[in-house]
């Protein structure tokens, strides 16, 4: 038997419509792998067994696991875990007709499994089948209704109904989708940014900057969410925000000079900015201007004491607290220390 025809006799084929580029989130990523996670305890000790006996490096150890992952649905067809994992490594390995096909059989076992309704979904996706995969989501937002069922499953199914929207030229639809996932979910940086793209695509400005803001609050070298702010406050004729956002931009893609040139240009134009004071005292800490950053920050704080970027760069300068709210490419992050820091425009 082949891998395509491990399937249950009542799975159908899903067709091909074209197809669309999605964005994934950090959570939707996890959520797909939760099942696939079950690999150690179903399938993964017979892989490394098997390893460990034959001697074999790890050259073959990814087609090791779908060929053990496919030997057990072989070998206990109803059992809906070996279908799910089966599902996830087919996913993975982009075989996504595949993927839906174990994802059906999945759901033959049991109607009400959320995470063979979510897989279905993303799979469809990849395969341009969107109805398909609004059907699946939908699903897993009305079991909510009548059920416990994790919010995770049921945020990243509103994260995934307003992809789809976004995809079909729908952007109020998928603002509402978008508010849905962060309300469920308030550090997903990536649906605060999807929710600033489909603002912007309504030509709702004010709330597109807000949601913009929110995302690189979360994740502060968010470039495309810099990028999107920058060209919202040019529509809105705020030029030290446009100037603001391309120096944080240019900083997240680690061009520290003009990132410094920007955000001077940005306080120049509005001194009393204090996301602009903030991310350059970023900047010269990271250029290892110390006392240059210290006063940046100051100001920033003077400007707006709730700021989280500049309380906790001040916090790494003086020593009241080591190491909190590093971004990713601080020349320390690499050592383990620190968190995530933002920045609200």
């Amino acid at each position: 038997m082949s891998t395509g025809e491990i399937t249950d006799a009542s799975s159908m084929a899903n067709p091909k419509r074209g197809g669309g580029h999605f964005m994934d989130s950090g959570l939707n990523r996890m959520i797909i792998w939760s099942a696939a996670l079950l690999v150690v305890s179903v399938v993964g000790f017979a892989v490394y067994y098997y390893v460990d006996q034959s001697g074999s490096g790890d050259s073959g150890l990814a087609g090791r696991e779908l060929a053990v992952a496919e030997q057990a649905v072989r070998d206990d067809p109803t059992n809906i875990t070996n279908r799910l994992v089966l599902a996830d490594v087919y996913f993975a390995r982009q075989r996504y007709e595949d993927a839906a096909t174990q994802y059906e059989a999945a759901l033959a076992i049991n109607a009400k499994s959320t995470l063979a309704h979510v897989g279905l979904g993303r799979a469809l996706m990849q395969s341009g089948d969107f109805a398909g995969a609004s059907e699946s989501f939908q699903t897993v937002i009305d079991l909510s209704k009548e059920e416990d069922i994790s919010g995770n499953l049921v945020q990243s199914s509103y994260y995934n109904l307003g992809n789809i929207a976004l995809d079909q030229g729908k952007p109020d639809e998928a603002v509402e989708h978008f508010k849905q996932a962060t309300t469920l979910e308030r550090s997903d940086a990536d649906s605060w940014y999807l929710l600033g793209t489909a603002y912007l695509q309504s030509g709702k400005l004010d709330e597109a900057i807000a949601a913009l803001g929110q995302a690189v609050l979360f994740v502060p070298n968010f470039t495309e969410a810099y990028e999107a702010l920058a060209g919202a406050f040019d529509q809105t004729g705020a030029s030290a925000g446009a100037l603001y956002a391309r120096g944080m931009a240019a900083y997240s893609r680690g061009n520290l000079g003009d990132a410094a040139d920007k955000l001077e240009s940005a306080i120049e134009s509005s001194p009393t900015l204090a996301e602009a004071h903030a991310g350059l005292g970023l900047v010269r800490e990271i250029q290892g201007q110390k006392d240059a950053a210290i006063v940046a920050y100051q100001q920033a704080l003077q400007l707006k004491p709730d700021d989280f970027l500049a309380r906790n760069g001040l916090a790494r300068l003086t020593g009241a607290s080591s190491g909190t709210g590093l971004p990713a490419n601080h020349p320390t992050a690499a050592s383990g220390e620190g968190g995530e820091q933002g920045v609200t425009p």
